[in-house]
């Protein structure tokens, strides 16, 4: 099975690095040559420095039934055109491209669109509505640290960063399940610039990324005991005009949140304001001091920086945390700015282009992949599978599979119940089973997980 990535931009070359680490048979395609030399150094992969839009580049790339290509450069048009050239050319019935675009024109990208095929495209992927989705998910739960949700009702996993008087501080992770008496686990560190995947006798140390798991409930009451209670939001300022922007303003408007906008560009703010009646639209620049005073900007709940500068975005929302404002919520694009955020004290951030692969590695996994996160810059990964009769796992004790080393089965949804299993947890049909594993060893595990075995390339 081969896999070719039309556009080595930041989302191309994450998924290429992604499946690389993985052992995939990875193409890319890039127009640029000093871009494509760039990436030939850099990945193990094949690089093809070729117009990506062209019949003779994709009948040159000769790609055969169950190949996957995946269309992410920074044009839509190149992107449906691409997918569209490859039906043409694999027209053959006996042959079936799996064919991906990444769209971000909001005509496009429409909801309705989303995740369906389009055009010459199986599936349509847009970056901006999935951060929005991520938005209104950490929105939902309090806007008190990254959110990484679940398809299975409650459950979900929230992240926390160690500091010297966190409860956790210096605890192994026996210790803190002892004196939290609930049903949660920490099911990933990030220590420095290594993805450990913890046992019971683990001990947390100052500045540990860690990772929980639980029902929102039981989550409420662990960050209540670090410092962090959840709160509902009624009032939010969104700042900037961007795609997300737009995109979270479509799903949170008909909600019951009293919501500020402010835009610098004048006529943008004149369009927002007559599509959206009920949301107060203010024209100014969010650097200016003043304004957070004259229009009482510091009242609201959570602030949500989204412009198309993450700098912008990442001290914006610094000074609004500041001045008052309890909670608040980034965009940025690298993800380096991501942990710097968290120990600066913005409360959660969201990365599109982190949001777009998700998406996409999701699409192309095997097995019955509910949800899909890929933690770290592609280091590990927390996969959400739907346990079919045929799949290895069905019927089996957790003692009696044989998971991979740095990879753990962290909670279980039955019938909406969510539950951390022991090793005596029989999983059956229809549970929803949370794995987090680093990605060396993904495919074993969605071998465990799959429906049909011989689909996984080891």
């Amino acid at each position: 099975m081969k896999y070719v990535i039309a556009g080595a931009g930041s989302v191309g070359y994450d998924i290429a690095k992604h499946l690389i680490k993985e052992g995939k048979d990875v193409l890319l395609i890039e127009r640029e040559t000093y871009r494509a030399k760039l990436i030939e150094s850099d990945l193990d992969c094949m690089v093809l420095n070729r117009e990506i839009a062209s019949a003779q580049t994709i009948q040159e790339i000769s790609l055969s039934d169950g190949d996957y290509f995946i269309a992410v450069t920074e044009s839509d048009e190149i992107n449906l055109i691409a997918c569209a050239i490859v039906n043409s050319v694999t027209s053959d019935s006996r042959i079936h491209v799996k064919k991906i675009a990444r769209i971000r024109n909001l005509e496009y990208s429409h909801a309705e669109v989303q995740g369906l095929p389009f055009l010459g495209a199986d599936y349509i992927i847009s970056p901006e509505i999935e951060a929005a989705n991520q938005i209104v998910e950490t929105i939902k739960q309090g806007a008190i640290s990254d959110v990484l949700a679940f398809d299975s009702g409650d459950i979900s996993v929230r992240n926390e960063i160690v500091t010297a008087k966190s409860i956790f501080m210096n605890k192994s992770l026996i210790k803190i399940r002892k004196e939290i008496d609930k049903p949660f686990l920490i099911t990933l560190i990030m220590r420095g610039d290594e993805a450990i995947i913890p046992s019971g006798n683990t001990v947390i140390r100052e500045g540990d990324n860690i990772y929980i798991i639980s029902d929102a409930k039981t989550l409420d009451y662990i960050f209540t005991k670090a410092g962090k209670k959840a709160m509902e939001i009624k009032t939010a300022l969104v700042v900037g005009d961007s795609r997300i922007a737009k995109n979270l303003l479509r799903t949170l408007a008909p909600r019951p949140i009293n919501l500020k906008v402010l835009i610098e560009d004048y006529e943008e703010a004149k369009k927002i304001s007559q599509a959206y009646p009920n949301v107060l639209v203010l024209e100014g620049d969010v650097r200016d001091e003043s304004l957070f005073e004259e229009e009482r900007l510091n009242d609201v709940d959570l602030i949500i920086t989204v412009t198309d500068n993450q700098e912008l975005n990442l001290l914006s929302a610094l000074y609004a945390k500041s001045i008052g404002i309890d909670r608040a919520v980034a965009a940025v694009s690298h993800d380096s700015y991501i942990s710097i955020a968290q120990k600066l004290g913005v409360d959660a951030t969201v990365n599109p282009k982190r949001s777009a692969v998700d998406a996409i590695l999701k699409y192309i996994r095997h097995g019955r992949i509910k949800t899909f996160h890929s933690l770290f810059g592609g280091d590990a990964e927390a996969i959400e599978f739907l346990v079919t009769e045929g799949c290895l796992a069905c019927n089996k004790m957790l003692k009696e599979l044989a998971m991979p080393m740095d990879s753990i089965i962290a909670a279980v949804t039955r019938n909406k119940e969510v539950i951390i299993p022991g090793g005596n947890f029989k999983i059956t049909e229809g549970d929803s089973v949370v794995v987090v594993a680093k990605t060396q060893v993904i495919e074993k595990v969605e071998y465990l997980f799959s429906e049909d075995a011989s689909l996984i390339d080891f």
